[in-house]
């Protein structure tokens, strides 16, 4: 009972903030969501790519999605709409893609993917006619992992093998494909909701490469399953992501996915660090002070972590807890509190390409200071005028953000700008890589406190 309750309230909340409506192309007219007007949404599936933004030519901006993600979803009436696909840099310019005119037809949702390679990229049209569904699904699929490699569909129910599970189809590079339910006593076509484990093999093998964890087919809709390779922290490996009529894309890893960790110890002068794993991971690291190890793999599960002076194995801690989730890379930083006390934190590291912008992960480890602002400053630029700010960090807390990839002065201040804690030279942000800066505490800096960069 209380599991359709939830459902009911998913629905609810799904179709209220799903559709976006515009006045574009004489504009639409009802205030709800229903089957009488035509639909727009764009995924970006361009692995070597950046956030790309979609617009009218001339005209509003209408969303952007990062790769693996989606717009929302717009309601318009049938129309022929201009639009344009760009990305911004450094100098806040638009860095256009294409420019093209589509058709918008009522009843009818275009889809339009990006892929291929960023520098000369794809961008697809697919058409799904809307249909009137209860207590079903209908399933859509694609791919657009970049080497053009095909690959063949199965599903089970939750709960059961693969030894059980039924071909659908084949899933080609940029084609899009109906799949229909194996049910021979289903009197539609369509998918009863519910519970599935989705399955890959390669043509004609009986091997599975993917599975995927239990995933609840919860919402009378039409679905679009993308299949796409991983980036950033972990690339190469196949993910499935589920697109529906909202923003929110779903992604999968391999149920049987590996993740991976680096440890940085943050601390000063000849503090020794050693990292042990428990019986999990046999692997025992030893880092001198602000150093960075090197990725390590590990099965997903949760870990005890401890650690310790090398010098003075009484500072120490034991049994932190740190989960690894299959495709996941975890970065974990070891610290000194202000009593004295060794202890950690970790977060997950972006997944997202690292060609033409970097998502950054900034922590904060002084502790006397828990508002510190960080000010990421181009050439020509000063604190006052920087485009890219990250401001009030706690102490030991962390924050994202998204540079272009470009050479910037990292600035750390208080006060409202009135106290400098440090400044870099100018340093470029270039390398495919996971970057993170902190700002710490240091012995030989003039000010007493610096700004590290890692990647």
């Amino acid at each position: 009972m209380i599991k359709h309750f939830l459902k009911a309230v998913a629905r609810v909340i799904l179709f209220a903030s799903s559709v976006l409506l515009l006045n574009a192309c004489g504009g639409a007219s009802s205030d709800h969501y229903s089957y009488k007007d035509a639909y727009l949404q764009f995924y970006n599936g361009s692995i070597d790519g950046a956030s790309t933004t979609l617009s009218e030519v001339n005209g509003r901006k209408l969303d952007s999605a990062a790769y693996g993600d989606a717009t929302s979803v717009f309601t318009l009436e049938s129309c022929v709409l201009d639009l344009e696909f760009y990305r911004g840099n450094t100098d806040q310019q638009k860095i256009k893609l294409e420019t093209r005119n589509v058709m918008l037809r009522d009843n009818e949702k275009l889809m339009m993917v990006l892929s291929g390679d960023y520098a000369s990229p794809s961008i697809k049209e697919y058409r799904i006619n809307h249909a009137d569904l209860k207590d079903h699904f209908r399933l859509f699929v694609t791919s657009v992992v970049p080497d053009g490699a095909s690959y063949d569909l199965y599903m089970s129910n939750a709960g059961a093998t693969f030894s059980t599970a039924n071909f659908l189809g084949r899933v080609n590079y940029q084609g899009l494909t109906e799949v229909a339910y194996w049910d021979p006593a289903q009197v539609s076509e369509d998918f009863d909701e519910g519970e599935y484990i989705v399955y890959l093999t390669l043509p004609g093998e009986v091997t599975p490469i993917f599975q995927s964890p239990t995933i609840d087919f919860m919402y009378a809709t039409e679905y679009m399953m993308v299949l796409r390779k991983t980036t950033g922290a972990i690339p190469g490996k196949i993910e499935v992501d589920l697109v529906i009529n909202s923003s929110l894309v779903e992604s999968y890893a391999d149920a049987e996915a590996t993740a991976q960790y680096r440890v940085y110890n943050s601390l000063n002068g000849l503090n020794e660090v050693s990292v042990l794993f428990d019986d999990n991971v046999n692997e025992s690291i030893t880092l001198h002070a602000n150093s960075i190890s090197e990725l390590n793999s590990a099965n997903y599960g949760d870990y005890r972590l401890s650690a310790s002076f090398s010098e003075d194995p009484s500072i120490a801690f034991d049994n932190r807890l740190v989960t690894l989730n299959q495709g996941e890379s975890k970065a974990i930083i070891i610290y000194q509190t202000t009593d004295g006390h060794l202890t950690s934190l970790a977060f997950t590291e972006s997944t997202l390409p690292q060609v033409y912008e970097h998502q950054l992960q900034v922590v904060n480890l002084v502790a006397a200071f828990p508002d510190i602002d960080f000010y990421f400053v181009r050439t020509g630029q000063s604190i006052e005028t920087a485009q890219y700010q990250l401001l009030a960090l706690d102490y030991a807390q962390t924050a994202k953000i998204t540079l272009p990839s470009g050479d910037y002065e990292l600035v750390a201040s208080i006060d409202n700008k009135q106290v400098l804690l440090d400044r870099t030279e100018l340093l470029g942000l270039n390398e495919q890589a996971n970057y993170i800066v902190t700002v710490e505490e240091n012995d030989t800096s003039p000010t007493g406190y610096k700004i590290s960069l890692l990647h």
